[in-house]
C-alpha cells in the first residue's frame, strides 16, 4: 500500500519562504540549529499521522532542499555573496 502525502512539505511556499528569510538573518550556527528544530518538529508531525518513515525522511529531504534553494535565490537576488 502506498503512503500519499496530502501536500508535499516542499512545496508549502509560504512556510519556506519565511523560514528562509529567518535562517538567511540569523548568524550561521543559529540558522542550522533553527533549521533542524524546523525539520524535527516536520518528522514529528508525519511520524504522529503514522506516515511511513520512508515518506518521512524524503519529505524532510525535501523541505531541506527547498529551504537552502530558498535561501541561495534570495542572496542571488539580493546580491549577498560572502
Amino acid at each position: 500500500m502506498a503512503d500519499i502525502v496530502p501536500f508535499p512539505l516542499a512545496r508549502r511556499r509560504a512556510f519556506i519562504d519565511r523560514h528562509a528569510r529567518l535562517i538567511a538573518a540569523m548568524r550561521p550556527d543559529a540558522g542550522q540549529r533553527h533549521l533542524e528544530r524546523q525539520l524535527a518538529f516536520q518528522f514529528e508531525t508525519l511520524r504522529r499521522k503514522n506516515i511511513d518513515g520512508g515518506a518521512i525522511d524524503r519529505e524532510v529531504s525535501s523541505l531541506r532542499a527547498a529551504i537552502h534553494a530558498a535561501i541561495a535565490h534570495g542572496m542571488f537576488k539580493s546580491g549577498d555573496f560572502a
